[in-house]
């Protein structure tokens, strides 16, 4: 039997198109939802790339190797701030080869919260603020459902916990398999939008999980980088990823990239440059 395949899912920026950015976010303010895939007989293997990091760095099962706090050298990485560039550049190499070794397919929907705004989706949606969140995760676990079906397997997602929108994330989960999409079906007929029936088929169960999870600390860095990518093309992690085939957008064949590639929402359609 064909095992399943599961989507680890974790967020990058803020959830909330009402909400001012941070003066740190200027020029690339986007919401991320999404992660990496993992085939059910790839997880021991990828799972063991993390511990052997974090045994490597002496980081212990209870510190996350958080991307965002690793850059920033704060938090459990505030170490990193003390070492030479040598033993620095060790680290990330490290940390670069758990990502780029990893079997996976990294997935995400990224959304320019600015272009969001600027298409009246917040005065169109005043009453639902969380839709550009409902979007994200609904094109991201669709897109997936596409990937999952193309192998013949079932499709479980883990997330990270929260406990203020776990309910919220999994209600979201259970609206797919009842209603399916919401998006305007002559907008979204390009991308051949699945119906209920695909859900149900393909969809198995849903769960949340703590960040100190190996495979969504490894979520967290694909979805950041994938994130970031939209505003800086350059960005080195990306790049990685990107030469490694670990992306949707290299690791599947061309014909499919147009509704099972990674998706970039409120961008200008010609540039995908934000605005």
């Amino acid at each position: 039997m064909t095992r399943p395949i599961t989507l680890y899912m974790d967020e990058t920026g803020n959830r909330h198109p009402d909400k001012k950015s941070d003066a740190s976010r200027f020029g690339r303010d986007w919401f991320g939802f999404g992660g990496i895939l993992v085939r059910g007989e790839d997880n021991d293997q990828t799972r063991g790339l993390v511990a052997d990091f974090l045994t490597k760095w002496n980081l212990g099962e209870t510190k996350s190797a958080h991307i965002t706090d690793m850059m920033a050298e704060r938090k459990n990485f505030s170490w990193l701030g003390r070492v030479d560039q040598e033993e620095r550049e060790s680290f990330w190499d490290d940390w670069r080869r758990v990502l780029c070794r990893a079997p996976v397919i990294g997935l995400g929907c990224i959304v320019d919260r600015p272009g969001y705004v600027a298409r009246g989706y917040l005065e169109k949606h005043v009453e639902n603020r969380w839709l550009l969140c409902r979007s994200a995760f609904d094109i991201t676990v669709e897109r997936a459902v596409k990937i999952a079906k193309l192998e013949g397997r079932k499709l479980h997602i883990v997330f990270e916990q929260d406990p203020g929108i776990n309910d919220t994330i999994a209600g979201y989960f259970k609206n797919l398999k009842s209603n399916g999409l919401g998006f305007d079906a002559g907008n979204s007929s390009k991308y051949a939008p699945l119906t209920v029936e695909d859900f149900n088929d393909t969809l198995g169960r849903i769960q949340h999980k703590p960040k100190s999870n190996p495979l969504l600390q490894i979520a967290d860095s694909y979805i950041y980088a994938m994130a970031r990518k939209a505003y800086d093309g350059k960005f080195w992690l990306y790049r990685s990823l990107r030469d490694a085939k670990r992306i949707a957008d290299f690791a599947l064949d061309a014909e499919h990239l147009p509704h099972m590639g990674v998706k970039y929402y409120c961008f200008d359609p010609k540039t995908k440059k934000p605005g």
